[in-house]
């Protein structure tokens, strides 16, 4: 990735994505684009990082082009700057050169001659880098946040420029704020970055902290800042507490240092950080009943929902996924290993039923895209009714498919009855199991296997209490219950009409 850095600054939102765009396809692999609203913003961008060319409008409210160019040589940051303005005013062209701009452009932007000049700029400053020491190491916010709060065992150049840029020491104070970011594309969460740096740069600028630097990127799937304050830092952490609410009022997770630490101790910070996210993750409510549940009970109940899922059995299915939710909502593991453990229960439904695979992958950037919801819900409980809306639609997808659907659903209706006869079970149980209409359902089962559903389940029990009677173990009335009939005379009638006889004289006939 290139080391160089263009920034560009327009407080109309159409110019400044327009332009931002533009010069991201022209000089893909030569220059990394940031961009910001106006020129507040860029002045904190343009002290904290070494950028090295600024297209900056000449007319944005709170600090003009003029006033941003001002800022720049009154604090001596080496930076080629060009001028973008809607004015043909020789004054305007005058006071942006005498400030160091390389040139003054017309809008709306001719971008033939913005790109040569840019490529001239280019070439400028990689010829300056390759004759200074000093710029051999240009700052790069993302890999510097991951340096320091992934505790390297040696520094690298990079760190001991910044850290020399900034006269920061081993207990230099440091604030660490860690805000969720929930977002699944990265042209999202790029966004999303942008615009959270650019309002943490805003409340820092409003309550007038005053601050040496930051660190700011991406880390765990949260935006990551490295505050570093210069003076007053218990007002720098109300300034923040200010910067929280807003974020609540935006709907966003997160977690800032409730004091500061010293700058050796920043990785600690954001591992703390993590925990509490880590432990929000897990929202389900208490259940006393898991206690003893174990990393094998986890891996049990998913095993058994996986199999129950292969064979479009849902009720056993979200049978053992509830189980599993409730147990792993207990034990909090890391969330990285319950998202491993769902992700790779998808994998294995598609081994056992290799029908999967088709629809699982078209599934894919759609609402039911399960390894999305696996990977970007924001808790247990959200992706506990996700994943069970999803995996609902891709059964229904799979029997759809199938080619002898008809004789499936049967199969699968008279397998559901076989499993489960011993319980109250209805007519609506059977037909939602296999996502029919229950008056549909009906008609179709006995056309298809010439009995209604209501005889079918009645013969299947007696046929099993049979089996029970023969064995001579068993009062009539246990029997009775161990087949699903609580009242004994209705097991009695049935016995009857099925075989002839009552089940005291078939036992008797043995």
């Amino acid at each position: 990735m290139t080391s160089n850095y263009i920034l560009i600054v327009d407080d109309d939102p159409d110019i400044l994505e327009g332009l931002t765009h533009a010069v991201e396809k022209e000089f893909e692999n030569k220059l990394n684009v940031l961009s910001c609203r106006n020129g507040i913003i860029a002045a904190d961008i343009l002290r904290c990082n070494t950028i090295d060319i600024l297209i900056t409008d000449i007319k944005m409210p709170v600090m003009n082009g003029i006033e941003l160019l001002d800022f720049i040589k009154q604090h001596h940051i080496t930076c080629k700057s060009v001028v973008l303005s809607s004015y043909d005013d020789f004054n305007l062209v005058r006071d942006v050169l005498r400030l160091g701009a390389a040139d003054y452009l017309l809008k709306p932007v001719d971008f033939p001659v913005l790109y040569q000049l840019l490529y001239r700029l280019l070439a400028q400053v990689m010829s300056k880098q390759s004759s200074s020491s000093g710029r051999s190491y240009p700052i790069n916010m993302q890999q510097l946040l991951e340096s320091y709060l992934q505790m390297p065992m040696q520094k690298t150049a990079q760190m001991l420029a910044f850290e020399e840029k900034y006269s920061l020491i081993p207990d230099s104070a440091c604030i660490v704020g860690c805000i969720k970011l929930d977002a699944v594309y990265s042209g999202k969460l790029f966004q999303l970055q942008e615009g959270l740096r650019e309002d943490l740069y805003h409340c820092l600028n409003q309550s007038h902290i005053q601050y040496r630097t930051t660190v700011t990127g991406e880390m765990a799937s949260c935006f990551v800042f490295m505050l570093f304050p210069d003076t007053d830092i218990p007002r720098c952490l109300d300034s923040l507490h200010s910067f929280g609410e807003y974020l609540a009022d935006q709907g966003y997770k997160f977690k800032f240092s409730k004091r500061y630490a010293t700058f050796h101790q920043c990785s600690d910070g954001f591992k703390d950080c993590l925990t509490w996210f880590e432990l929000g993750y897990y929202d389900l409510p208490y259940t006393p009943a898991y206690e003893g549940c174990t990393a094998e009970d986890l891996l049990k109940f998913i095993h058994q929902a996986t199999n129950s899922l292969a064979v479009y059995d849902m009720k056993n299915t979200l049978h053992y996924l509830r189980l599993f939710f409730a147990a792993i909502n207990h034990l909090k593991p890391p969330v990285k290993e319950t998202k491993k453990i769902l992700n790779n229960t998808i994998y294995a439904l598609i081994r056992l039923n290799p029908k999967f695979i088709e629809p699982v992958s078209g599934l894919k950037f759609s609402e039911h895209d399960l390894f999305s919801q696996i990977e970007n819900a924001p808790s247990l409980s959200i992706l506990e009714k996700e994943l069970y809306c999803s995996l609902n639609h891709l059964v229904e997808i799979v029997l759809h498919s199938l080619q002898n659907k008809e004789d499936c659903i049967i199969e699968k209706a008279k397998s559901y009855i076989e499993r489960n006869y011993n319980e109250c079970i209805s007519l609506e149980d059977v037909a939602a199991h296999v996502y029919m209409n229950k008056s549909y359902f009906s008609s179709f089962f006995k056309s298809k296997a010439g009995l209604t559903y209501r005889d079918y389940l009645r013969n299947y029990r007696i046929e099993k209490s049979i089996c029970l009677i023969v064995e001579g173990n068993m009062k009539i009335y246990e029997v009775a219950q161990a087949v699903g009939y609580n009242d004994s005379a209705h097991f009695i009638r049935a016995f009857k009409e099925v075989t002839g006889k009552s089940p005291g004289d078939y036992k008797v006939s043995l």
